[in-house]
């Protein structure tokens, strides 16, 4: 008895540690994923970043930073004014002639400075921006990921110590294959080099590419070890059901937070950053975290409906009459479809034999297909529940204690009502026992006296019978 004790005391323990733990590393595992989703996905990076060239508070700051960085670059209204002074000096124009045309310099200034604007304007609206812009990021995701993985086919090779090289052999068979297209004769004679020329030493480039290569792995295997930790807490759980309906609500107040803070964040960055640009801040936040909210908000989700189901399947009262209800429901439905059960007969005693196992293969099978798309999100969750219960309701509908017609177990409902002679029977054993003072009654004289002397009177009118037989026999004689 003790040594049971201990051993469940032991598993609360096992479980309690295990289930906390995992809540705890759960932010960690989504943001870790996030980010090595986002970095190491080009086509998911560029997707999310793509559509920016599209967004008008993202073009606008895109208008004003170019067309501010001309302008700088280009004194407009100083080269406008020299050109008009040195016009009319070359015509040799009267002083108030050439005051007037000096006086064109400003105008025709603020001209240019609206025509360099409309200019950029209609280049950064235009489908080639568009592709511009996207050629860009999936070069520069492409080559950034390379560099800091190590691939040996990065354009720029990084070494343990920082130092940036750029190896000139691709580049070489480039221009040799180019120069050989252009019909050039002495381009076959170019022969290959295997040589790198250094491009500087950054010693930060080698600690980012360890954080990067550590940050994909945890943000790899990290989830599926929370995952695996949360599965075997509750599996050692005295209650599991209680043990489930707990972590289910704590889980999804870890998710509301966390959609708190991300909430929280996009304030703190549109409300720091300059106000020009906050606009665009706030767009290029929201593409950034959508795919981070979309999995928190689905996993608090999840955790709500595996809340309820673990509650539907406790020991509540309230539980109970719900699983009444549907139990009822659910015959009700298998009635109508097979009232005999003919049509299933032979499968449902296997339905019934194996239905835990369906049923776990059920919302397993389904919660793996989910897990693996990306990004998951509420409306996913919500459809694939109601695709498990629709599934699980069919099987409930299909499988049967045994494979008998629901007529024979009818035709033998009315020979139920024999069954109490056996409860019938118990009064009669209870009155056997009251019988043993009888057994009792000759150890005590009295009783038995009494027994005797009741007897008696059976003898007296035995004698009273005797004269009526005498007297014929005195008339004979």
């Amino acid at each position: 008895m003790a040594e049971a004790v201990k051993k469940s005391a032991g598993r609360a323990w096992l479980s309690s540690i295990l289930i906390i733990v995992a809540m705890v590393l759960t932010p960690v595992a989504i943001v870790s994923h996030w980010a090595t989703s986002q970095v190491t996905n080009t086509e998911r990076f560029v997707s999310t970043l793509s559509p920016l060239a599209s967004n008008p508070e993202v073009q606008q700051v895109v208008i004003d930073e170019v067309s501010g960085v001309i302008k700088e670059s280009v004194d407009i209204p100083k080269m406008t004014d020299s050109l008009f002074t040195g016009l009319g000096e070359a015509l040799n124009l009267p002083e108030p002639a050439q005051k007037a045309l000096e006086m064109l310099s400003t105008p025709v200034a603020s001209g240019v400075d609206a025509l360099i604007t409309d200019v950029v304007t209609k280049a950064v609206e235009s489908d080639a921006f568009q592709q511009a812009w996207t050629k860009t990021l999936t070069l520069t995701q492409e080559q950034t990921v390379a560099l800091l993985s190590g691939d040996p086919e990065s354009l720029i090779q990084l070494s343990n110590d920082g130092t940036l090289t750029l190896p000139l052999k691709p580049i070489i068979v480039d221009i040799k294959a180019a120069l050989v297209k252009q019909g050039v004769g002495f381009a076959n004679a170019i022969p290959e080099v295997d040589k790198s020329i250094t491009l500087g030493q950054i010693p930060e480039l080698a600690l980012a590419r360890v954080i990067y290569q550590v940050g994909v792995g945890v943000g790899t295997w990290l989830p599926w070890i929370v995952a695996l930790m949360f599965a075997v807490g509750i599996f050692a759980a005295r209650n599991r059901p209680r043990a489930i309906m707990a972590t289910s609500i704590v889980f999804a107040l870890v998710m509301g937070f966390m959609g708190f803070l991300f909430g929280t964040g996009r304030i703190v960055a549109t409300t720091v950053i300059d106000p020009a640009i906050a606009g665009a801040v706030a767009v290029i936040y929201d593409a950034v975290v959508a795919y981070v909210i979309n999995v928190v908000a689905a996993l608090g989700v999840v955790a709500v409906f595996v809340a309820i189901a673990a509650w539907a399947f406790g020991s509540s009262e309230s539980a109970a009459k719900l699983r009444a209800f549907s139990n009822k429901q659910i015959d009700t439905v298998r009635k109508a479809v097979d009232p005999q059960n003919k049509t299933f007969s032979g499968v449902s005693p296997v339905m019934n034999k194996y239905r835990v196992l369906a049923r776990v293969l059920i919302i397993g099978i389904i919660a793996w297909i989910v897990a693996l798309q990306q990004p998951v999100t509420v409306p996913m969750i919500i459809w694939n529940t109601l695709l498990i219960l629709v599934l699980l309701f069919v099987y409930e509908v299909l499988q049967r204690t045994n494979g008998k017609p629901v007529v024979a177990a009818a035709a033998a409902a009315p020979s139920a009502p024999v069954a109490p002679a056996p409860s019938a029977a118990k009064p009669a054993v209870k009155k056997a026992p009251a019988k043993k003072p009888a057994a009792q009654a000759t150890t005590s004289a009295k009783p038995a006296a009494k027994k005797t002397t009741a007897a008696k009177p059976a003898a007296k009118k035995a004698p009273a019978k005797k004269p009526v037989a005498k007297k014929p026999a005195a008339k004979k004689s």
